[in-house]
């Protein structure tokens, strides 16, 4: 059981509540919130793996509401090709230096953030080798860093869907591939039960944040949510420097 006072503790339930309000609103942006201060905290490995059960957490709550927006036939080929992407990603996080990993995650998604704010989009439906494509680079930094949401985020935002439309597909994505990544976790002994003592804990505090959140879309315009995923993404950018 934590300690509940411990100031590593209390900073961390106030950064899910928060991460959890801009799940809530956005669809993604949880885990770039959440995955540094947790891996300062407690470990890269602790750290990721505690993401990902509190992401799952949070959306809980959100996913009926959504769910009949939802275009499954690209969420499955998403999802087969992550299942490829997040154990290799796994594999990585174990055994390669951090620091060149970082400065390719952060130029990969700055990037991606480049090619949006230029205007550019899909012209029609992506490919299915596009979104296979966008699918396995989700799960390798799922696998890697708890942070399937740029690619996703990137692909979806790319198109022509509204907004409405983007934030129910980002939603549901996001909890299939976290427990994709979550049993790649469980398999390669990286979570005990400390670890799930912590998740259960702070879920209450991600969950009410993901309500939260929840309750404030209506009011955003398509432009201002645009623009906040690109702060998202950036921020996403800047956070895998110092995971």
């Amino acid at each position: 059981m934590p300690d509940l006072l411990a100031l590593p503790f209390l900073v961390c339930v106030a950064v899910a509540c928060i991460a959890g309000m801009v799940r809530g609103f956005a669809g993604f942006g949880a885990a770039m919130i959440m995955t540094p201060i947790f891996s300062a905290f407690y470990g890269p490995a602790v750290g990721v793996a505690l993401c990902l059960f509190l992401e799952i957490a949070v959306a809980l709550p959100v996913v009926p509401g959504v769910v009949s927006l939802v275009d499954w036939r690209r969420i499955g080929l998403l999802l087969v090709a992550a299942a490829v992407g997040v154990p290799v990603g796994n594999l990585v996080l174990t055994l390669a230096a951090p620091e060149p990993m970082r400065w390719a995650i952060s130029a990969i998604v700055l990037g991606a953030v480049a090619l949006l704010a230029s205007g550019w989009r899909f012209a029609g439906q992506p490919r299915p080798a596009t979104t296979l494509a966008a699918g396995v680079i989700s799960g390798f930094l799922n696998g890697l860093a708890g942070m399937a949401g740029p690619p996703i985020a990137f692909y979806y935002l790319a198109g022509d869907e509204t907004v409405t439309r983007v934030r129910a597909n980002l939603t549901t994505y996001f909890v299939f591939v976290d427990l994709v990544a979550m049993a790649a976790f469980v398999g390669r002994g990286l979570v005990d039960w400390d670890t799930v003592g912590l998740g259960l804990v702070m879920a209450p505090a991600v969950m009410l944040g993901g309500v939260l959140g929840t309750k404030l879309f209506p009011l955003a315009t398509e432009g201002f949510y645009r623009r906040l995923a690109l702060v998202l993404l950036v921020g996403v950018a800047i956070g895998s420097l110092i995971l």
